[in-house]
């Protein structure tokens, strides 16, 4: 009986959970359709990959081109338009967002043609690099439109992970699997000083996690001059720093880097 009542509560909790998500994402949609592109086309690259016997077909680069192509139009297609702000506050579209977008696109855009020479002659998988290449655009656009702290926390960590995952990308290179393994360690490390700085502005804003409304709770609580700010400024620093990789926070950089670089001599 106890087992049957849960179950049931289960299932109305997880129906209500799919209906909001299925009506924000109908009204509001429209505001990440060069995201959603993005989406339907690693979708469309599963489905192919996972049904396919041959997992060498040139057209995956077409499908991968052709979904970034289509964002790249999608996103110029909305310029000029008014700012907005969507998903309850959690994404925000402007101008100034679109242009990174664009850059993170077309950057994309031209990685997968000058790759296809280096992936055919070392026999690489094909599907396994456009996913990776595909998700970290998502995640680069997505950061580009965050409008709160738990969307500047997952999107970097979407495009992170894509950047783990392509450092070992060939599991047979020793140099590779420690680049990799570095890569993970100073990654986690980097993202949990960024959480820890994240609570810490969160807390002493009064627990808003949108931007504007944690300016608006610092100046309310009078804790825009606190010690806790400035500490949560010095590890939000800290984080991104060792992300970025800018000095004083580049050691660990040479060694990933000579380390990825090995295959491909």
């Amino acid at each position: 009986m106890i087992w049957h009542v849960q179950n049931e509560n289960f299932i109305l909790d997880s129906t209500r959970i799919f209906m909001k998500a299925f009506h924000l994402l109908f009204f509001h949609g429209s505001f990440i359709f060069p995201e959603c592109i993005l989406i339907f086309g690693l979708i469309l690259l599963l489905m192919i990959d996972s049904t396919s016997d041959q997992k060498d077909r040139p057209w995956f680069y077409s499908i991968s081109a052709t979904s970034l192509v289509i964002s790249i139009t999608a996103l110029l297609f909305r310029w000029r338009e008014e700012p907005r702000i969507s998903f309850s506050g959690n994404f925000q579209t402007n101008n100034f967002n679109e242009i990174f977008q664009f850059l993170i696109l077309l950057c994309s855009t031209l990685c997968i043609p000058l790759s296809v020479e280096y992936i055919e002659c070392t026999e690489m998988a094909i599907t396994e690099f456009l996913l990776f290449v595909l998700t970290a655009t998502l995640g680069g656009m997505f950061l580009c439109g965050a409008n709160d702290l738990i969307t500047i926390f997952v999107a970097p960590e979407c495009f992170s992970f894509c950047s783990y995952l392509l450092s070992g990308y060939t599991k047979r290179d020793v140099r590779s699997n420690e680049a990799t393994m570095k890569y993970l360690l100073m990654g986690g490390a980097s993202s949990s000083i960024l959480v820890h700085g994240f609570s810490w502005l969160y807390g002493s804003s009064g627990g808003e996690i949108e931007l504007q409304e944690i300016v608006n709770g610092l100046i309310n609580t009078q804790m825009y001059n606190s010690s806790g700010i400035s500490i949560a400024l010095i590890f939000i620093t800290v984080g991104i720093g060792f992300k970025l990789s800018p000095a004083p926070f580049h050691q660990w950089t040479p060694d990933v880097y000579e380390g990825v670089r090995s295959r491909a001599r």
